[in-house]
């Protein structure tokens, strides 16, 4: 996902989602281009940087939900760990039973019924749901 807001490699930023506006941290994936990165043992890896400057292919980034949850309640593709300021995917065991957890998943405006993919997200669902209930309009007097 392309946005003019997310800075630099490997830094965090919290921007508000496109879709719901609800807030959500935008973290480097290792997906370049739309390719995965995340090959251990394939061709050379499009990570390692050479004379100090960023790698030529653009950098996605993944919006994630502020917070850590625990990872046993979310399918392994929904959640995410931090390294180096990389998102990488599913659990990791340092994390100690704690992950990130991708704000696509639940998005209450990308997900107009209950996720049914794992209880974590329809719980996470449900919660994003009623904050943007209590919300207040814009415009309102």
């Amino acid at each position: 996902m392309n946005d003019s807001r997310v800075p630099g490699w490997g830094r965090k930023l919290t921007v508000p989602c496109l879709e719901c506006g609800l807030a959500t941290h935008r973290h480097r994936t290792l997906r370049f281009d739309g390719e995965n990165g995340y090959r251990p043992h394939a061709r050379p890896d499009p990570l390692r940087l050479f004379g100090g400057g960023e790698p030529e292919a653009e950098a996605e980034s993944i919006a994630l939900i502020p917070g850590e949850y625990p990872a046993r309640l979310f399918a392994d593709d929904e959640v995410y760990h931090l390294a180096g300021g990389i998102a990488w995917p599913g659990p990791h065991h340092r994390d100690y039973g704690t992950a990130r957890v991708a704000h696509d998943v639940c998005c209450p405006a990308l997900h107009h019924t209950r996720p049914d993919t794992s209880r974590g997200a329809a719980e996470l669902w449900r919660a994003m749901r009623l904050r943007l209930a209590r919300r207040p309009r814009d415009g309102a007097g």
